[in-house]
């Protein structure tokens, strides 16, 4: 079993080169609304994260494996490194801290281009997000899409999983997508 899993998960670090993926997270991060109330909160996340490694926070996500229900926050960090800081989602505490040296790659010069353009706030995207339907942060990350800046956002909602893609210059939802946990998939595409 040990040796499908760690297969299927450098298959899939392989085929996503490896940015952005919840390939260990083993379960789906399904909360009550009491445990979602419960929650530290991603800013409060990221907060813990940065006391732990220095540097610019590329993504951060919810996720649950074995049980625990934690923030991956994603880190880069000063000379091309790479840190992944998980942080547990109750009781803000570090369960551990990875870092990777990395080479120069894509990532690094959209960092550079956002640093230096005008682009709405994680902030203000997620509230952009919640306008639309009410829901707890699961992911949030900036990419680039066509020469477009773009905050793809996950939200948990009463309702099932509902996905954004925001545009990151003018605040406008590009995407919407809801899977409703009765299968009936509601999707708005600009």
């Amino acid at each position: 079993m040990k040796k499908l899993v760690i297969g299927t998960l450098a298959a899939a670090l392989v085929i996503s080169g490896g940015i952005g993926i919840n390939a260990l997270a083993d379960d789906n991060v399904n909360l009550s609304k009491t445990q979602s109330e419960k929650l530290i909160g991603v800013e409060k996340a990221k907060e813990v994260a940065l006391k732990e490694a220095k540097g610019t926070i590329e993504s951060i996500e919810l996720e649950k494996n074995n049980g625990k229900t934690f923030y991956e926050v994603d880190i880069d960090g000063e000379k091309l490194k790479e840190y992944e800081v998980r942080v547990d989602a109750y009781n803000a505490k570090v369960l551990n801290v990875r870092e990777d040296n990395d080479n120069h790659d894509d990532d690094d010069d959209l960092d550079k281009v956002v640093s230096n353009s005008k682009l709405i706030t994680e902030a203000k995207a997620i509230e952009i997000a919640q306008k639309q339907i009410q829901g707890t942060l699961v992911k949030i990350e900036l990419d680039s899409d066509d020469g477009r800046y773009e905050y793809e956002i996950e939200l948990h909602t009463a309702k099932g999983e509902a996905e954004f893609t925001i545009d990151a210059s003018t605040g406008k939802i590009l995407e919407y997508e809801l899977d409703n946990d009765d299968d009936d998939d509601d999707r708005y595409d600009d």
